[in-house]
């Protein structure tokens, strides 16, 4: 096993334990306690976790193309006037973009040279991780200001 497979792996092991706490701290949220405005002008703990569903959503489908068009519904979530969901809802959009990323993203050869659709994959989970982690760290900051269990790794 090359350092390069072993860091992957690591990496993606990693990611999972992240989203396994992502929808521990999401799971047991009330519609209430999602849509729960704790600053003024700034998004709910709801909005926060449906704009990582959205943006996992959204660059994926940019990604892949027609092989995601099962998540165009999840894109829609990024519109103003798309309505609250529910922390099943949430999860569910977690699990369908996490099989994505794992059926689609986290494939590949473990040869030494990357081929360009490697690069281009390694490329678009760091974009992913990129977009997600800070909006975790929003969202575990407002559900501990509002008393509740943020997203603990």
């Amino acid at each position: 096993m090359t350092r390069a497979t072993i860091a992957e792996t690591r990496i993606f092991e990693s990611w999972q334990d992240y989203q396994a706490a992502l929808k521990r701290a999401i799971a047991p949220l009330t519609l209430e306690q999602l849509q729960q405005r704790l600053i003024p002008n700034l998004r709910t703990a709801g909005e926060i976790a449906e704009h990582i569903v959205f943006g996992r959503a959204l660059h994926l489908h940019h990604t892949l193309g027609d092989t995601a068009a099962e998540l165009t519904p999840l894109i829609a979530w990024g519109d103003a006037d798309n309505s609250a969901h529910s922390a099943t809802e949430i999860i569910a959009g977690l699990e369908l973009t996490w099989q994505f990323i794992t059926a689609c993203l986290m494939s590949g050869s473990s040869a030494d040279a990357l081929s360009e659709e490697e690069e281009g994959r390694i490329q678009t989970i760091w974009g992913l991780l990129d977009h997600d982690l800070p909006h975790a760290g929003e969202l575990s900051l407002l559900l501990g200001a509002a008393g509740l269990t943020g997203v603990e790794i």
